[in-house]
């Protein structure tokens, strides 16, 4: 049956039909060339005959970068698919015999055919059958615009394909196929051969102006400044050129030679020769050209191209700032990150234990203790049928619920552990610092910290202030002996020098709340507007400050994370669209669309009456909410004060109460950059410029990296608006070798050591230098699966999901005891002599020995394990607890497991000392990477980190048996290594050839003596 599908617009209006195009075997195919618009956009598939329609919906949370997956469902609402922009070509699979739904971000080729030229002058249709539709006839037909041109845009990815012409039935050509190349590849040029002494140059069609041989100055790709070195790139055909010398003048004069290294991108077919050199003198000001050898002919490459004769220089003086220049914190590349859920880590303070959740005081009826904290009368607006909220105890099963739980989740029908409150806090971060001084680890992410009534503050309700659940709820009179610079443009007061009439009374939960109405209507608490010069610093923003400050002491670096696509419903300037209607200026800072319900909030109205009227205004006003969350209300970010407020925002948090930079960073009390929500979903992607802009202006060496899943190529190599990326693709190629036990090729296939290393060389280049350095390699984060869990649910592969896993059959049982009984798990971990442990243990000599800053997620230092959320985000285990025994929360399993939980002590001291290799050895931070050996049937892989001073040569077993007598080559005869995990001292032979037993799952770092 043929197959519609049909977009709509926030608004909920029908923008648009794409016709869906059968494939095979239940696999249809649309095409969206060219979006008008940038927006969020929701989906339904209907059948043409019956009209029987179907809503694509999704379950998780992760922003449509390059590809987005979801489901069809008849039951649930569509869902609006967020970051979808102006000029994407997007490509609509639907798999009808799994409900599976992928839209896919990708560049269309528009294919024009000219008929004349096989003999038809005026055909009625024309067809084309190829390798990339299955050689089917009708999938692929041709749309006629004149007599004998006709054209169609095609799906596919850069490369080479091949084709027939059906024209009006019949066959053209008849004997050979017709070839198509996509992309700027290899393809489109003579093939290489190296020896033959020709260079390949231009390319097959004498009308494509491409050349093969490239090198583009002005581009990071082919000369990228880093430090005080410079990285040369220049591409060539695919195996064609033998060698490529780098010809180099300093300022001096001086000539000096270089040899280049040959890297294959094989995607591409082309080679790409690089180097980075280290300049004598300075590498601000300097001369090159490229000589080219092949067989016994030279040639050069210089500004006029390939020549043979006559030698120009590429002339570069990065004073005139004509070459682009990506500057990264060096602090960065030497990180070991520790991503904290704060509300999860520790509880510092009971006094401020949060009084409800999510859900709001609407929901609950008033505590005995502490509800004048807020205004009585929100308590119970909606209802108080739930009872009283009360927070989780840190050391109960996970699995038992509290009385409003239950309550709660017989009236919806589904868990709502996502939703509970533990009670942790910046106090319990802040006496915990010793504790992460021992692991070792020097620079921590902290999710957000901002006001907001979530545990996880993803919905933010003011971003000047710090929430009081996570500082204080009633003030005490501190100043944490922090000093407010009464020059400071974003706050240069704190709350005792605006609650003069004192605080002992106040509560932070009222006053941060924006009056709605009367005469200080716009204003909360302490008298704030938009305008940073009225801004104040409240007292657990100095709590924060105060931690800030202590973990700057104590070495440790810290950022915030920086949700700036969309707020929560209780955001002020939310609160005020809400309360004024249409024609506020606050209104023009969201995505509004249907006020049509709105009522108006009079002055004469009482307090709880304004109040009632703004909720019914926020259940009844139409708007774009971020995945389609109501409570999540997209900003506009093309409107210039939304944009002025974030940028005024940006420069509180990185300046701090003094207001400048402290010349030692360790006495500096502003945080050293940001982690960036869904960056993508940002409508205006040149937003993210200006804010770059801003961030690097306000303090040079601060951090900014992107949570970006995939291939962030486009937002990364032009140098404008990330340093890098959370490196979940680092993540995924870490599973796929170390974790995947499949032999079949899917998400769960094991790769190869050959495949592994192929695999990283091509992931190492997509980006420059200095972002690979200080990109974050993940074990997880509050978003995955605990990789522990991982392990032992190797069958669900290598993709990672944010959507409720539990519910999908997710082996959430304690690692060591899962066994393959489960249809997750491959090995029975519960009788094999390898742990998961060691598994993890394995992977992070490779994560501490890599390019690339390390970075854990709170607890996996002591083993601990879970699902998706809310599973990874259990409270923090520590020593001085007793858990009860937890209950295996797998679902379909007849007889529920007890068993005990405590920190691994063991696996703490291993990740102590693994750490601590990485920090005291800085050629594992910045030396080259180069892989010396592999072998697939034992599943070994060897590679070195060197630069011109030390030389490390990693060796890892990956297999579940005993490996011996294994031969690792070397460049070095009849030297000393020791490794750097047991003191064990080896030596290569006269050969350079070095031997070693290796023991299942385990590795060594050898360093040269």
């Amino acid at each position: 049956m043929n197959r519609i599908l049909r977009v709509f617009t926030s608004e909920k209006k029908l923008y648009k039909e794409i016709n869906l195009e059968k494939i095979n075997n239940g696999i249809y195919i649309g095409k969206w060339h060219n979006v008008e618009t940038d927006g969020a956009y929701s989906f339904e598939i209907i059948k043409k005959e019956s009209n029987e329609k179907c809503n694509i919906t999704f379950s998780h949370t992760a922003p449509f970068s390059k590809i987005f997956e979801a489901y069809t469902s008849k039951l649930e609402q569509k869902k609006p698919v967020g970051g979808i922009k102006s000029g994407d070509d997007i490509l609509i699979i639907f798999d009808i015999k799994n409900s599976k739904v992928s839209l896919k971000k990708m560049r269309f080729t528009k294919f024009v055919i000219d008929t004349k030229r096989y003999g038809y002058e005026n055909p009625k249709k024309v067809e084309m059958p190829s390798n990339f539709n299955g050689w089917n006839i009708h999938t692929t037909v041709l749309t006629k615009i004149s007599n004998s041109i006709f054209e169609t845009y095609l799906a596919l990815d850069e490369g080479v394909y091949e084709y027939k012409l059906v024209i009006d039935g019949d066959w053209v050509p008849f004997d050979n196929n017709l070839k198509l190349i996509v992309g700027e590849i290899g393809s489109l040029f003579p093939k290489g051969e190296i020896g033959n002494g020709k260079f390949v140059y231009d390319a097959i069609d004498k009308n494509n102006k491409i050349k093969a041989i490239v090198h583009i100055p002005h581009k990071l790709d082919y000369l990228n400044k880093v430090e005080d070195d410079i990285e040369f790139s220049i591409r060539t055909q695919e195996n064609d050129v033998e060698k490529i010398f780098l010809h180099l003048l300093e300022e001096d004069g001086i000539e000096e030679v270089y040899e280049l290294e040959r890297i294959n991108s094989k995607g591409y077919q082309f080679d790409y020769f690089k180097r980075i050199i280290k300049f004598r003198i300075n590498s601000e000001k300097f001369k090159y050209y490229f000589e080219l050898k092949d067989g016994n002919k030279i040639a050069y490459y210089t500004p006029k191209g390939l020549v043979y004769d006559t030698i120009d220089f590429f002339e570069v003086d990065y004073a005139t700032g004509e070459f682009p220049i990506f500057d990264v914190p060096k602090w960065a590349k030497e990180a070991i990150w520790y991503n904290i859920f704060p509300e999860r880590f520790y509880n510092g303070n009971k006094e401020n234990d949060p009084l409800y959740n999510e859900f709001g005081p609407e929901n609950f009826i008033a505590p005995n203790k502490r509800s004048d904290d807020i205004e009585k009368y929100k308590w119970g607006i909606y209802t108080d049928k739930f009872g009283e909220f009360k927070l989780n105890n840190w050391t109960s099963d996970f699995e038992t619920k509290l009385e409003w739980e239950e309550k709660r989740e017989k009236d919806v029908g589904y868990s709502v552990k996502y939703s509970r409150m533990y009670g942790g806090d910046l106090q319990g971060i802040k006496e915990k610092i010793p504790y992460l001084k021992e692991l070792g680890v020097n620079a921590i992410w902290l999710n957000p910290i901002f006001f907001a009534d979530s545990n996880h503050k993803y919905g933010t309700s003011d971003f000047r202030h710090v929430s009081p659940d996570f500082g204080t709820i009633k003030m005490t009179g501190k100043d944490y002996n922090i000093k407010v610079s009464k020059e400071n443009r974003y706050g240069n007061k704190t709350y005792l020098d605006i609650l003069t009439n004192g605080y002992e009374k106040e509560s932070e939960l009222k006053l941060l709340r924006v009056k709605i109405q009367g005469e200080n209507k716009g204003k909360n608490g302490y008298f704030e507007t938009e305008n940073p010069e009225t801004w104040v610093w409240t007292e657990s923003d100095l709590i924060a400050v105060d931690l800030i400050k202590e973990l700057h002491k104590n070495g440790i670096r810290v950022i915030f994370d920086g949700v700036f696509n969309h707020t929560g419903k209780n955001h002020w300037s939310f609160e005020l669209a809400m309360a004024e209607g249409v024609n506020s200026k606050y209104a023009k800072w969201y995505k509004f669309h249907d006020f049509s319900k709105f009522k108006e909030i009079k002055d004469d109205m009482s307090e709880e009456e304004a109040y009632k009227t703004l909720l019914h205004n926020k259940n009844s006003v139409h708007y774009s909410g971020w995945a389609g969350f109501n409570d999540l209300p997209e900003f506009n970010t093309y409107n210039k004060e939304y944009m002025e407020y974030i940028f005024n925002i940006t420069k509180k948090w990185l300046l701090g109460p003094d207001g400048k930079n402290s010349e030692n960073w360790m006495e500096d009390d502003g945080i050293d950059g940001f982690r960036l929500d869904v960056p993508n979903c940002v409508e205006n992607q040149y937003f993210w410029q200006l804010w770059r802009k801003v961030v690097k202006d306000t303090k040079k060496d601060a951090y900014i990296t992107a949570e970006l899943w995939g291939d962030a190529r486009s937002d990364i190599n032009d140098g404008v608006k990330y340093d890098t990326v959370m490196n979940y693709e680092w993540l995924k190629s870490t599973i796929g070798y170390f974790i995947n036990q499949g032999k079949e090729f899917n998400a769960s296939y094991k790769l190869t050591a050959e495949q592994f290393f192929n695999e990283l060389k091509e992931k190492r280049y997509w980006y420059p230098i200095q972002s690979l350095q200080v990109s974050q390699n993940l074990n997880g984060s509050h978003d995955t699966d605990r990789l522990l869990s991982r392990i032992v649910n190797d069958k669900l592969g290598r993709d990672l999901e944010e959507g409720k896993q539990l519910d999908k059959g997710y082996n959430t049982k304690r690692p060591d005891l899962t066994d393959n009984s489960h249809k997750n798990t491959t090995i029975n971990w519960k009788k094999s002599e390898i742990k998961p442990k060691d598994i993890l243990k394995l992977i992070s000599i490779f994560q501490m020995t890599y390019i690339g800053a390390p970075m854990l997620y709170y607890g996996d230092e002591v083993g601990m394990w879970g699902a998706t959320d809310p599973y990874c985000r259990k409270p923090m285990l520590w020593e001085e607890f007793d858990y009860e025994n937890e209950t295996d929360g797998t679902l379909g399993v007849k007889s529920k497991e007890n068993y005990k939980v405590k920190p691994d002590k063991e696996f703490f001291s291993w990740y102590k000392k693994i750490i601590k290799i990485r920090k005291e050895n800085s050629t594992l931070i910045y030396g080259e990477f180069k892989e010396i050996y592999w072998d697939n049937e034992k599943d070994i892989i060897s590679y070195s980190r060197f630069d011109d001073e030390n030389h490390f040569l990693i060796i890892l077993n990956n297999s579940f048996e005993n490996q011996e007598n294994i031969v690792i080559p070397t460049d070095f005869q009849d030297e000393k290594f020791i490794d750097l995990l047991n003191s064990e001292k080896l030596a290569t032979g006269p050969q350079g050839n070095i031997i070693v037993n290796l023991d299942k799952k385990t590795g060594k770092i050898l360093k040269k003596i």
